[in-house]
């Protein structure tokens, strides 16, 4: 073989093993890429700089951020996170920066994000399905973006289909769950993922209820017990109810799951030091000289017969407490409502009791 032939031999296995190269370098990188175990949603508020999987309480005026967590496991054993998060925790136990990175494989992916809720806002149990008449759905939502990273929302989505009578038509506050499934797909062009690794959800939620990520939204001061129970489900026990379906109820209340009348005025009123029948009822005159500021305030209950309402804001004539005054009511699910919604044919005497700080 003559110099120029072997020249132009060389020439074309050379091309040969790049072109093999560019070829196989993507399946042999992702052969040796981390192995994916587990997706995670973090919580990330803003201002502080770090996603956090597990649950947060905030109050009204802070906003946050959801982070999908992409998990793998590299030829060590040791975890690789994919995520846009620049900093991350599990339950407030810092991940070192050099495990995190963006998602940089050939792989396209989805992200679609899901909250966990009550299947309804409100349930009647009766006697014979009992407790497990109450069922939790991870419900999609399609309005918000497929991407690693969205803006935090607490608004309940079991409530959709409802007509929504709310005096405030935007829930600002209240309890959230979220789940997050990332798909991974083969190209650009498929239909159907190859794989879906997904967060925890309705199966995980009772082991995994203390980390579970979520966002607990509060007002302010006397009126954040209350708040919190927006978005979850009301449950009203049967009558005569056993005692373990009473607890069963109490339990789910004291893990921010569900709640019912009772066990809300129960945390509304805790920071007292009392119970409900320790209270001091005082009457007063909707509409008449009752002021807000002086005699009542925000959180405080007013009722008449069984029906407690927990007081609101000033939305009437300024100053004074009346009838265009909302409220927390916790009828078939928590809402917020005028009293006149509630209280109008009663006369004008409602009974008052202040849970202000003395």
């Amino acid at each position: 073989m003559d110099k120029q032939s072997r020249l132009f031999t060389i020439v074309v296995v050379v091309i040969a093993l790049g072109a093999a190269v560019v070829l196989f370098r993507p399946v042999v990188e992702e052969q040796l890429a981390p192995e994916l175990v587990a997706a995670w949603v973090a919580v990330e508020v803003a201002g502080r700089g770090i996603a956090d999987v597990g649950p947060v309480d905030l109050e009204v005026g802070d906003s946050f951020q959801l982070r999908a967590v992409l998990e793998g496991r590299d030829r060590k054993g040791e975890p690789v996170y994919y995520t846009e998060a620049s900093q991350l925790s599990f339950s407030g136990e810092p991940v070192a920066i050099d495990r995190l990175k963006v998602w940089d494989r050939p792989q396209p992916v989805k992200v679609r994000w899901f909250t966990v809720e009550g299947q309804r806002p409100f349930i009647v149990l009766d006697a014979e399905t009992k407790l497990d008449g109450f069922k939790f759905l991870e419900f999609l939502r399609h309005d918000w973006p497929m991407s690693w990273t969205v803006p935090g929302h607490i608004d309940a989505a079991h409530n959709n289909h409802l007509e929504n009578d709310s005096a405030e038509k935007i829930q600002r506050f209240g309890t959230q769950r979220y789940h997050v499934r990332i798909e991974l797909y083969s190209s650009e062009e498929s239909l159907i993922p190859e794989r879906v690794i997904r967060s925890w959800g309705v199966s995980d939620l009772k082991q995994q209820i203390a980390g579970f990520p979520t966002v607990r939204l509060a007002l302010p001061g006397v009126l954040g017990p209350a708040s919190r129970a927006f978005g979850l489900t009301l449950l009203e026990p049967f009558p005569g109810a056993e005692r373990d379906i009473l607890d069963g109820i109490r339990e789910l209340a004291d893990h921010h799951v569900a709640f019912s009348r009772l066990t809300v005025l129960r945390d509304q009123i805790q920071p007292t030091g009392k119970q409900l029948d320790e209270l001091s009822w005082t009457s007063v005159e909707l509409a008449g000289e009752a002021r807000w500021g002086e005699h009542v305030a925000p959180g405080d209950l007013l009722r008449v017969g069984d029906r407690v309402v927990v007081l609101y804001d000033d939305r009437g004539a300024p100053g004074i407490v009346d009838y265009d005054d909302l409220c927390f009511d916790f009828v078939q699910g928590a809402s917020i409502r005028a009293l006149s919604d509630i209280f109008i044919g009663s006369g004008n005497t409602v009974e008052l009791a202040s849970l202000q700080p003395s």
